[in-house]
């Protein structure tokens, strides 16, 4: 059977990828970010507001400001990488990654139900990604439809070129368990923003605020243990990733008492990276609420 060629925008990626060093990417980029935190006012605003949250201060306060616009230009390297990791091959990858707490994976791999990787809007999720696959694993995502069309096009067929399926958020569940029973990888997002709507309530720098509660409760159902990790960005276009200790469900506690002790337990590992790398975390999202519902 005849192999079905590439769209043309991945190969035009692929090639631009090859062609343009890492650094050059990024140093472009810049100035093109600066002109977004200037001119989208209510992505600006909505990440001060966290980052003032975050840190304690006002949102008119210098450091927050500093904090916002390397926030966004942060997240152009990211755009760079999402173009950039399309390129690469293995031996790129691990001359420029190097892993904190790896054998996490292993520990997680011997329950034998699959893994459930937790990550965030944080770093460089291409090159958190790329952890996974040079394991040998096949990753079942989901996430939220793009617009354009052509852009969520193009960003399935770079993700399908890692080996990871991207689902849409609702009703994945079914394809969520099926992938664990294959022993496969399944991976979320934490950070979904209050503005998603339901989860559970966790304490968060602090303050209460309400995470997604869906890799828990999958963790509930399948036995599958929960590992979150991230990659962040180094000087010199190199990158580290750290992995932490699995989690699992435990059957002595009621569903909701043990999902949100799993889900406390994530926000925490993850408050530990954001005060560690403030402004590679992309605060774009309402993170807190001013006020929970009651009974949240």
């Amino acid at each position: 059977m005849k192999k079905k060629a590439d769209p043309w925008y991945y190969v035009l990626n692929r090639g631009a990828a090859q062609l343009v060093p890492l650094d050059l990417a990024y140093r472009v980029a810049e100035p093109i970010a600066d002109v977004f935190h200037s001119a989208w006012r209510s992505k600006r605003e909505v990440a001060e507001a966290n980052y003032a949250r975050m840190s304690g201060r006002d949102a008119s306060d210098p450091v927050v400001q500093r904090m916002s616009r390397q926030c966004f230009r942060e997240f152009g390297r990211y755009v760079v990488e999402l173009l950039h990791v399309q390129g690469w091959g293995q031996d790129t990858v691990a001359e420029r990654l190097s892993i904190e707490g790896e054998e996490h994976f292993a520990k997680a791999e011997a329950a034998g139900k699959g893994v459930i990787f937790v990550s965030a809007h944080m770093g460089s999720a291409e090159v958190a990604a790329a952890i996974a696959v040079r394991r040998g694993y096949r990753i079942t995502s989901v996430a939220e439809e793009l617009r354009p069309r052509l852009l969520w096009d193009w960003v399935r067929t770079c993700r399908a070129k890692m080996g990871v399926t991207l689902l849409p958020v609702r009703r994945s569940g079914i394809s969520l368990l099926r992938a664990l029973r294959k022993k496969e990888m399944v991976a979320f997002v934490i950070d979904a923003g209050v503005d998603r709507g339901g989860g559970v309530s966790v304490k968060f720098f602090g303050r209460e605020t309400v995470f997604p509660d869906g890799p828990a409760r999958l963790a509930r159902l399948s036995g599958a243990p929960l590992v979150f990790g991230m990659a962040v960005r180094q000087p010199g276009g190199r990158f580290v990733a750290s992995v932490a200790a699995p989690l699992y469900a435990d059957r002595k506690l009621s569903a909701d008492e043990d999902v949100r002790r799993l889900t406390q337990k994530m926000a925490k590992t993850f408050e530990g990276y954001v005060r560690r790398y403030p402004e590679q975390w992309y605060v774009f999202r309402q993170v807190w609420p001013e006020e929970l519902p009651p009974g949240r």
